[in-house]
């Protein structure tokens, strides 16, 4: 698991690094085509792929992008790559189905958008309250642009990409379900209340933020306000702030 972690860091920070030359809001975020790892990652390696996304990210921050930010950067990559992990367990396949993280049915590769629209999500959210709380640019621009930089390559590439990979790796027996021991590995929760909190956490904050940074803060995505020095609001980062407790319990205890 140390070893594929690594692996997942080394290879996402690889591919993050080309498109650093083509920044949305210089200093803070670029056009990100690499986006699509963590979620693959965090279904064929869990934790390991979660780390791995987490430390990746922040070396990529290494190269033009790294501030206080990158703290938010690295939760929330971690997130990105943690909540596929999870939920995918949580949610019960249908007759017939087997929980292995590949699309080979219409309902896995519901579940596959699914979960990574919510990860996209929870990912956005926390990276935008940083943003917005640390005054390096507005919960809205940024959070909507991770969002749908996330969810788009993901949800465009990601049913035609983890179909191959999955039986590579499960051939080599490098699946963290064929790696870890089965005393190691934590049992999902059975209370449906933490998918539900990861949900509308993860919703709800986006949503909140970016009716608080529009309303309330004048924020816009193409505006002056998206990537000047002080563009953050307190009064969106407090709105958002209970969201993202949400978020953060119920991933901690699914």
């Amino acid at each position: 698991m140390v070893a594929l972690t690594v692996l997942c860091a080394g290879i996402y920070m690889l591919f993050l690094l080309p498109s650093k030359s083509i920044p949305i809001i210089p200093g803070i975020t670029e056009i990100r085509p690499a986006t699509l790892l963590p979620v693959i990652f965090g279904l064929l390696f869990g934790p390991a792929g979660a780390w791995g996304s987490a430390i990746g990210n922040l070396g990529g921050d290494l190269f033009g992008t790294l501030s206080a930010g990158s703290i938010f950067g690295f939760i929330g990559n971690f997130l990105y790559a943690y909540i596929p992990y999870k939920l995918w367990r949580l949610i019960k396949p249908r007759r017939g189905e087997d929980r292995a993280p590949n699309i080979n049915s219409p309902w896995k590769l519901a579940r596959f958008g699914m979960i990574s629209f919510i990860a996209s999500t929870s990912c956005a959210v926390v990276i935008a309250f940083g943003c917005d709380a640390l005054k390096l640019a507005s919960f809205t621009a940024v959070s909507i642009i991770v969002v749908l930089n996330n969810a788009m390559i993901t949800l465009f590439l990601g049913p035609f990409i983890l179909p191959l990979l999955y039986p590579i790796f499960k051939k080599r027996k490098l699946l963290w379900t064929d790696i870890m021991y089965p005393c190691d590995i934590s049992k999902p929760s059975t209370d449906r209340l933490y998918p539900l909190m990861i949900t509308v956490g993860s919703a709800g904050g986006l949503g909140a933020g970016i009716a608080a940074g529009t309303i309330i803060a004048g924020q816009t995505i193409l505006g002056q306000n998206m990537s000047i020095i002080g563009a953050g609001n307190p009064y969106t980062a407090c709105i958002t702030f209970p969201f993202l407790i949400i978020l953060l319990f119920g991933s901690y205890k699914a």
